[in-house]
């Protein structure tokens, strides 16, 4: 009993930071200053500060997802990891994607009938191209795409995984996309840097590996210096981000891998691991709904809410005083999360055959999860001698986490 009560509580911690992270990575997307341009500086100030508070949840979300896919390195072949991946998060990308592209359509026929713009009919296949492109690779569909690939290094270099060389390797690539953004040296768009968060899965199964000592070593951490850290590391990210106004990289100033970010990121994730047993939320079945709200929320922000707000007189590329916009943005968030939240809940309680939507299966495998969770009662070693037949392709840790 002793070993499955630590098997626990090596997890208990996930649920509580991908909550968190979801509601980061969802109060980003629903920011109506993101691509904006002010010139009062009271304004600059409130539109990075606003931003950047929010930003470290996509990397603490890539060492999640490494910590948790340190064990099923070791119960799966490369093979039969991808085949897992390919129903729980593959597949649910793709209907949601589709679903992006179809509302795309829509909203095209309705303008074609409403103002007689027929410009999807003159080249209706470059029109096809330029949806999916826009939706895959310009959203925040790319990166599930981008967290796939990332596995795929991890996998072809799985022999190296535990080289503090080939770590060492991972994260000059990320440093490298850093510095970039002062140079131009390629693109510093997101679908560019694939190599870029390949690091962050690696250290999160390092962390797995060494989850003891990790532990002590934050226990031993003040939490105190932990919270001043994460302010210094947050006013450091927001200080970068004007020296690049001031050096005219407006548009790379919000970049997640910005070294800075990089730092507040890694800071918070360690701070929000102090914290998490001070921290319960187990009752919003964050395992069951964070990939869900993940796929949901772009669609709602994007699709369905705009539709709201314009018989307002309300557009997302409006300028507003600024209070306005904080007001709007809450809104916006409040009601993408909640709606995204309602529905992926809704999908995943119901049958296998809907439930695979949101990365969940049916009461089957939710049976041989249970068969599973009582035969860790009696393994002394729960994570290496699960036979890979008693896990259903659902379980576990997916980008249901990332």
């Amino acid at each position: 009993m002793n070993v499955t009560t630590t098997y626990s509580k090596k997890y208990d911690f996930i649920d509580n930071l991908r909550f968190i992270s979801m509601i980061c990575i969802v109060m980003e997307h629903s920011s109506l200053l993101l691509g904006k341009t002010y010139t009062l500086l009271s304004d600059q100030i409130i539109q990075v500060t606003t931003l950047h508070i929010w930003k470290f949840g996509t990397i603490v979300f890539f060492l999640l997802s490494g910590f948790l896919i340190g064990d099923k390195f070791e119960t799966y072949t490369s093979a039969e990891y991808f085949k897992r991946r390919w129903g729980n998060t593959f597949k649910p990308w793709l209907f949601w994607v589709t679903v992006a592209v179809a509302l795309n359509y829509i909203n095209f026929a309705i303008v074609y009938f409403k103002f007689g713009m027929n410009d999807i009919l003159l080249n209706p296949w470059q029109t096809f191209y330029t949806q999916v492109y826009n939706v895959v690779f310009l959203s925040s569909f790319w990166f599930i795409i981008n967290f796939l690939i990332c596995i795929g290094i991890l996998l072809a270099f799985r022999r190296y995984i535990n080289s503090m060389v080939f770590g060492g390797i991972l994260a000059v690539f990320s440093l490298f996309y850093s510095v970039n953004l002062y140079f131009n040296w390629i693109p510093t768009g997101h679908t560019v840097a694939i190599f870029g968060f390949v690091f962050y899965l690696w250290l999160g199964y390092q962390l797995n590996k060494n989850f003891s000592a990790f532990t002590q070593w934050v226990n031993r951490v003040s939490k105190w210096w932990l919270v001043l850290a994460v302010v210094a590391a947050f006013v450091l990210d927001c200080c970068e981000t004007f020296w690049m106004a001031h050096l005219k990289l407006v548009d790379v100033g919000f970049n997640t891998l910005k070294l800075t970010n990089i730092i507040y990121s890694l800071v918070a994730f360690v701070a929000l691991f102090k914290f998490s047993p001070y921290i319960h939320i187990q009752q919003f079945k964050p395992r069951t709904v964070t990939f869900g709200i993940y796929l949901i929320h772009h669609l709602l922000l994007f699709h369905v809410l705009p539709e709201f707000f314009r018989p307002l007189g309300i557009r997302d590329e409006d300028y507003r005083p600024m209070w306005q916009m904080l007001s709007l943005t809450l809104a916006r968030f409040i009601l993408a999360y909640s709606m995204s939240y309602f529905i992926t809940l809704l999908i995943a309680k119901g049958p296998k055959q809907i439930s695979w939507l949101v990365g969940q299966q049916g009461d089957k495998d939710k049976k041989q999860m249970r068969i599973v969770a009582r035969n860790l009662s009696y393994n002394p070693n729960p994570v290496r001698n699960i036979s890979s037949k008693l896990l259903p392709t659902g379980s576990g840790p997916h980008p249901n986490n990332t």
